[in-house]
């Protein structure tokens, strides 16, 4: 091991001092062996802490280099600043930012590199700092400069002792460009709704007057249906009331795209409605068919247009079952739900058709009757009262008995 030079100066006034003390000049020749063993000892206490030294030395080195690279490679920004705004250290990230090299960058007030409107934000987050001690952040926008284009940066910073701070900047322009063009894309899809809804509004005009106007037209044409139905004879009465009959589905067209109208524009408001006095007041619609209730004292949740479910729901059965078909309603509470079943004994559905039965437009009851618009408006209103809806056979298995129609709603 390799003992350091001496300090000549010092060595010297050792010396000078050892001279005046004279004292190892009459110490016994045993004393002074053990003397110089125990300055040999001491000696070598001293070179392993200085080797000691010089290792920690070297560590500290190596670990103050390994971090210089962390703050220097960082993928984000590190800057520090005086309570001026001043910058006293960077990173090499920090100087991409701003397009400065690193080191003209000293001395450089912050501010600077700032887009105008950004820099009373800044000197409102410096203040803060300080001020507070704890940590703050702020969103600023960087300049462009030669070498870099302009940038958003989220600089979150903590003070540090001697009215300095140290802080951090991560470039956001990528998030702040989405945020951006999000605000246009809504701003865009905001101008075509008003545009969509103001044209719906339009076709809901011309659909009122051309409505009202076929609806007129309607009721002359089945004045003078009815009037040929009593006049005529054979094949002519036959003609007028099959011409009566069109005029009926057309009327039936428009009052069904009148109630899903409704469904589409009207807020659901839901209230408590007598079951019973609903089915009855449709029961007394179709005075020449057969039908048998038992009466239901039951309140459900649902709103004016429930009736318009029971209508079709009878209408499809009085339409399609014949003049000899007979249909019955029956009212079961369950639990917090009650069970409806309108059934009839018409010709029945087949399984094919009954998996279709409530898609819009398709005419599942007879070919080439109807729109298909009604049972899906059923199908809607059910669901709009939160209940369910579904067609199987009367007589289990046998479709050619007759149809029920099931649905459930909510107990009020």
């Amino acid at each position: 091991m390799q003992t350091p030079d001496p300090d000549p100066d010092l060595r010297r006034r050792a010396e000078d001092e050892a001279r005046k003390r004279g004292h190892a000049a009459h110490l016994p020749e045993q004393d002074l062996r053990r003397l110089c063993h125990e300055l040999e000892v001491h000696q070598v206490e001293l070179e392993l802490q200085n080797e000691a030294l010089r290792e920690l030395q070297h560590n500290l080195q190596i670990s103050e280099e390994k971090y210089r690279d962390l703050y220097d490679f960082a993928p984000i920004g590190y800057i520090t600043l005086d309570a001026d705004g001043r910058i006293i250290e960077t990173n090499l990230m920090t100087a991409s930012l701003l397009g400065e090299p690193r080191a003209s960058l000293t001395n450089q007030r912050f501010q600077y590199f700032l887009e105008q409107e950004s820099i009373r934000d800044f000197i409102a987050f410096r203040d803060r700092v300080l001020a507070a001690g704890g940590r703050e952040t702020v969103v600023v926008r960087l300049r462009a400069t030669r070498e870099s284009e302009s940038a958003w940066v989220l600089i979150e910073g903590k003070a540090e002792e001697g009215q300095t701070f140290r802080a951090a900047l991560i470039d956001i322009t990528r998030r702040k460009q989405a945020e951006e063009a999000l605000m246009r894309r809504t701003d865009d899809l905001v101008r075509k709704s008003a545009e969509v809804e103001a044209a719906r509004d339009e076709a809901h005009l011309y659909l009122d007057i051309m409505a009202h106007d076929v609806r007129n037209a309607n009721n002359v044409s089945g004045m003078y249906a009815d009037l040929l139905i009593d006049l005529a004879q054979g094949d002519l009465k036959a003609y007028a009331e099959k011409l009566h009959d069109s005029i009926q589905r057309s009327t039936e067209i428009l009052r069904n795209v009148a109630t899903f109208r409704r469904t589409q524009q009207e807020a659901v408001s839901l209230v408590p409605v007598n079951l019973d006095a609903v089915i009855r007041a449709e029961i007394g619609t179709f005075t020449r068919a057969s039908i048998r209730y038992r009466d239901a004292p039951v309140e459900v949740i649902a709103d004016s247009l429930l009736s318009t479910i029971f209508n079709n729901l009878i209408g499809n059965a009085v339409k399609f079952g014949g003049p000899a078909v007979e249909i019955t309603i029956r009212v079961e509470e369950d639990g917090e739900e009650v069970l409806v079943s309108i059934e009839d004994t018409g010709p029945g559905v087949s399984d094919e058709v009954k998996r279709k039965l409530f898609t819009r437009f398709e005419r599942g009851m007879a070919s080439g009757s109807g729109e298909g618009l009604g049972l899906f408006i059923v199908r809607t209103l059910v669901k709009r009262y939160g209940g369910a809806i579904w067609v199987e056979d009367r007589v289990p298995d046998r479709p050619e008995r007759g149809t029920a129609f099931r649905f459930t709603l909510k107990k009020a």
